[in-house]
């Protein structure tokens, strides 16, 4: 049996994290996916094949459709020509509740771009 070689043994925890980011690197179809920021206020959900971006405390609207997630290396990216969304797998406490979620989310829309979080709430992460 070959015995492994040393960059075998350090390249082991990076392979095992990439499996596991990309086994979530995208959202799943039947569940929607929600996110929000603050300063000015931002919500966006990812559902039923829309992207739905509500910024401004409500002021500006973009609803585009949904297209394929470009895998990044812990999340993915949606660009459209007046959204993209930058999901990120990993901690983020939302700046004026303090909740913690399951992802960083950063959104560029019509060129402004917005930072908050998404995904699953995460109550042990609440600060």
């Amino acid at each position: 049996m070959k015995q492994p070689t040393l960059a075998t043994w350090i390249a082991l925890p990076f392979v095992a994290a990439c499996a596991a980011c990309m086994h979530t690197a995208t959202p799943p179809d039947s569940a929607p996916y929600h996110a929000l920021g603050q300063e000015p206020g931002w919500s966006l959900t990812i559902a039923n094949g829309r992207i739905a971006y509500e910024g401004n405390y409500g002021e500006k609207r973009i609803t585009v459709a949904t297209p394929e997630p470009r895998t990044t290396f812990n999340g993915h990216r949606y660009e459209t020509p007046r959204l993209i969304v930058d999901i990120t797998h990993g901690r983020c406490n939302d700046a004026m509740s303090g909740f913690g979620f399951a992802d960083t989310v950063m959104v560029i829309a019509d060129g402004e771009t917005y930072r908050g979080c998404g995904g699953e709430r995460r109550t042990d992460w609440d600060m």
